[in-house]
């Protein structure tokens, strides 16, 4: 148990970082809009950061509403979803439905976020009024293609409570290896009083 603790909390502190990050990551081909829905969005209370990148550089729209409102608005739209999160993969799953036309996100006024920018824009989230959607498009009606959303979460105490399993995890591996060689040492010595014994009764 002590052995296996070692491992997986040294695992998982080399891969959080003294900042606690996990970070997942996911690449749309199919054209239209992408939405991280509250499952995801809204899965951990600590704030989430969602970064989205298009590879030809084109401009970006990153917005957050209540999930019925942004649902109501992509209702007709092409939509790659994003489903779970897997770790330590770091990989977001997606799904596509409707073909319909991107709706134009910047005429409504339902957003309470938004950010916008050149190849790439992100947005921290906090989880203050779950539960909440965010919508990656163009800004228009142009349907997106070949865009990357990354997903960051980041909670310092998870690198702590890693660090605590590592070393409570090597103080049980060393109360285990101590006793198994005391138990050693004890069954040798039994062993070497024994043979004395016996030599000297054979001796006598």
């Amino acid at each position: 148990m002590g052995i296996i603790l070692v491992v997986f909390g040294a695992w998982v502190v080399v891969k959080l970082g003294p900042s606690g990050e996990a970070q997942f990551s996911a690449t749309s081909r199919a054209p239209g809009a992408v939405l991280v829905p509250p499952d995801v969005l809204n899965s951990l209370d600590v704030p989430v950061r969602v970064t989205a990148t298009r590879r030809d550089g084109g401009l970006l729209r990153l917005v957050v509403a209540a999930s019925t409102d942004a649902r109501d608005i992509l209702s007709t739209s092409a939509v790659s979803t994003v489903g779970a999160a897997h770790y330590p993969a770091g990989t977001l799953d997606l799904r596509r439905s409707g073909t319909g036309e991107l709706a134009d996100v910047s005429t409504s006024d339902v957003w309470r976020l938004a950010a916008t920018g050149p190849g790439n824009a992100s947005l921290l989230v906090d989880q203050a009024r779950a539960p909440e959607s965010l919508v990656v498009t163009s800004g228009d009606t142009t349907p997106l293609s070949d865009v990357t959303v990354t997903l960051t979460w980041a909670d310092r105490a998870w690198f702590l409570e890693a660090l605590i399993a590592t070393t409570l995890g090597a103080v049980l591996a060393a109360f285990a290896l101590n006793d198994l060689w005391q138990g050693r040492v004890l069954a040798t010595q039994s062993s070497t009083t024994g043979t004395e014994t016996e030599t000297a009764e054979a001796t006598r």
